[in-house]
């Protein structure tokens, strides 16, 4: 009767368990953007983050220069907040066509996140060429 009793509490214990780590709660919340521009591409998946958080606490920008044109292709992160866009710095390819960087990043806690998005440039010197802009919600 003993071994009986003790498997029980364990089956039972077991099964709460299971059941809690499987919630849909538990689930990490993942968003996506991407687009192209002539001579580039990019995207960014954020992880961790939803709709109406004060943080982003991991985030993937992704930049590919798409053709031999001697010119370079860049990305940078766009975050819609209540009243104003978080504009953040440009990250450059400079590595020629057909090369892709990567861009692990965060933003830190500040006001409340409505959207995230991104824009993907081509640029010669400092001079913009064409872009692309796209948002998670899009």
């Amino acid at each position: 009767m003993k071994k009986l009793a003790r498997f029980g509490l364990v089956g039972v214990a077991s099964a709460l368990f299971v059941g809690f780590a499987a919630s849909p709660s538990q689930a990490v919340t993942v968003h996506t953007a991407e687009c192209s521009a002539t001579g580039s591409s990019g995207s960014v998946i954020t992880t961790g983050w939803d709709y109406n958080d004060r943080s982003i606490p991991n985030l993937t920008l992704t930049v590919r220069d798409t053709l031999a044109d001697g010119h370079h292709a860049s990305i940078r992160l766009l975050v819609q907040y209540t009243d104003s866009v978080g504009y953040y710095p440009w990250h450059a390819n400079y590595n020629g066509a057909g090369t892709t960087l990567e861009f692990d990043s965060y933003v830190p806690t500040g006001g409340t996140i409505f959207d995230v998005g991104l824009q993907v440039g081509t640029f010669e010197g400092d001079d913009l060429k064409s872009y692309c802009t796209k948002w998670v919600t899009d």
